[in-house]
C-alpha cells in the first residue's frame, strides 16, 4: 500500500497519466501505458516521505491483460462508466509507477449492457482469450451469478466490485467482492432503522437475485432486532407504475419503508409515494447513490436514508487523493461504485505482486489473504468465502444533496 499511495502522490504532482484503454462500443482493447513520467516518493529505508526518490521504471515485455466487463449501455450505464473510468485511472497509476512484476498493464474492456445472457457471451469471449490473466466486475447480481461458472470452469478470477449478493463468492473459489454482503448491509440498515426508532417495517425490493438477497438481509436482522416485518412486496424489473404496491403497502401501517431499487426505480416511487401523500420514513440500499437519483427525484427524495462505503465530501486522506486525480482527469468526482472498482482493480493488482508470478491459483490465494487493506471505498478484508468485510457510511438527502448523518 506504501507503494500505492507514493505512486497516487505522484501521480497527483505531475499528472502525468498514460492511457490504459480508450473509448469503444462492446469491447475496448487498450494499448498499454509505458512512461517514466512519474517518480516513486517512498524513503530507502521504507518509510513514506523523505530520503531519496527514485524514478519509476519503464515497465517492459508482454503486457498482463485484465478484462472490465461492466453496462456501458442500458439502464445501470453510470454504473458501468463509473466502473470504466476509475479501473482506467488506476491502471494508469500502476503503469506510471512501472507496472506490475516489471511488467505494463492493460485493460480489456466489455459490455455487458446489464443483461445476463450477455454477461454469459461475454464471459466464454474472455475466458477464451489466453492472454487475458483475470476479470474484473461485473456491476449486477444477475450478470455476476451468470458468467460465474464459465470464469470458474477456466480457473479465472473473478472479482465483482459490488456483486453483494450472500450467494455469490461462496459459489467458487474464483469469486471475490469488494462491496459486502446484504447480509451485512442489511444489519446496518436494519439497526438504523430500529434505532431511529421502526418497529414496523415495509418492504418494497426488485424482484430479482440481488433485490431478493437485500430484503432477506435486511428482514433477517429486523426481525432479530424485534421489530416486524409487515409486508414483503415484490416488483418487476421494467415495472413504472408503483401506485398499487405503494397503496398495498401504506395499508399494512408500516413505521418505515424499506425499499431495494436502483436509483431510477428509487426516484420514481418516491415520486409516486409523494403523489399519494404517503409521508413515511424511507431506506434504501447504496444502489440509490447518484446524483441521478436527486435530480430525478427532486424534493420526493429529500429526507431518504441510505449508506455508502465512499463518500466524497467526507474522505479518508487514501479516498481524498484518489478523489483529486480522478476530478482532474475526468472532470467530476467519483462515486461510490467506482471507488469499489478502483480499489477492486488495486487489490488484484497488489495479489499478482505479492505472489510474485501471474499463476492463477497463487494469485487467487494471495487476494484471499487481504487483509486490512485501505482501500478508498473503506478496508478491506475477504472473509473464508471471498466476501468483503467493510463498514458504511449514514446518508440523508438533505436540500437536495446528499449528507452524513453523524
Amino acid at each position: 500500500m506504501k507503494r500505492m499511495v507514493a505512486l497516487l502522490l505522484a501521480l497527483v504532482m505531475t499528472c502525468s497519466l498514460c492511457a490504459c484503454s480508450g473509448g469503444g462500443s462492446e469491447e475496448t482493447t487498450a494499448a498499454a501505458a509505458q512512461t517514466t513520467a512519474a517518480a516513486g516518493t517512498e524513503a530507502e529505508d521504507g518509510t513514506e516521505g523523505g530520503g531519496e526518490t527514485q524514478a519509476a521504471q519503464t515497465p517492459s515485455g508482454d503486457p498482463i491483460r485484465i478484462a472490465l466487463t461492466a453496462p456501458l449501455t442500458g439502464t445501470s450505464s453510470q454504473y458501468g462508466e463509473s466502473f470504466q473510468n476509475s479501473v482506467e485511472l488506476a491502471c494508469e497509476q500502476w503503469n506510471a509507477q512501472g507496472g506490475v512484476l516489471g511488467r505494463p498493464v492493460e485493460v480489456v474492456v466489455e459490455d455487458t449492457a446489464g443483461d445476463s445472457a450477455q454477461a454469459a457471451t461475454v464471459a466464454q469471449k474472455i475466458v477464451s482469450d489466453d492472454s487475458i490473466f483475470a476479470q474484473i466486475g461485473d456491476f449486477s447480481t444477475a450478470c455476476c451469478l451468470a458468467a460465474q461458472p464459465i470464469y470458474a470452469g477456466a480457473e479465472m478470477i473473478q472479482l465483482s466490485p459490488t456483486c453483494s449478493a450472500v450467494n455469490f463468492a461462496v459459489g467458487s473459489e474464483w469469486s471475490f467482492e469488494c462491496l459486502g454482503t446484504q447480509d451485512v448491509q442489511g444489519e446496518f440498515m436494519a439497526q438504523w432503522a430500529y434505532d431511529n426508532g421502526a418497529r414496523k417495517v415495509a418492504v418494497l425490493y426488485l424482484n430479482s437475485d440481488w433485490g431478493i438477497s437485500v430484503d432477506e438481509g435486511f428482514a433477517k436482522a429486523f426481525e432479530a432486532l424485534g421489530g416486524e416485518i409487515v409486508i414483503e412486496e415484490p416488483y418487476n424489473e421494467g415495472e413504472t407504475d408503483f401506485s398499487a404496491a405503494l397503496t398495498k403497502l401504506r395499508e399494512t401501517d408500516p413505521d418505515a419503508l424499506y425499499i431495494a431499487c436502483y436509483y431510477n426505480d428509487g426516484a420514481a416511487i418516491n415520486i409516486q409515494r409523494q403523489t399519494l401523500g404517503w409521508d413515511i420514513p424511507v431506506y434504501h440500499p447504496g444502489t440509490v447513490y447518484s446524483t441521478d437519483f436527486l435530480s430525478i427525484g427532486g424534493d420526493a427524495v429529500e429526507g431518504v436514508y441510505t449508506n455508502v462505503g465512499f463518500y466524497p465530501d467526507d474522505p479518508t486522506p487514501e479516498a481524498e487523493t484518489f478523489i483529486t486525480a480522478y476530478n482532474e482527469k475526468y472532470g467530476t468526482d467519483p462515486d461510490y461504485y467506482g471507488a469499489c472498482a478502483y480499489d477492486s482493480f488495486n487489490v488484484l493488482m497488489e495479489a499478482i505482486e505479492t505472489a510474485g508470478a501471474l499463476d492463477s491459483a497463487q494469485v487467487r490465494d494471495a487476494l484471499a489473504a487481504t487483509a486490512d487493506y485501505p482501500g478508498v471505498s473503506g478496508n478491506i478484508t475477504f472473509d473464508e468465502n471471498g466476501d468483503a468485510i467493510k463498514s458504511y457510511i449514514k446518508l440523508t438527502v438533505k436540500d437536495g444533496a446528499y449528507a452524513v448523518v453523524r
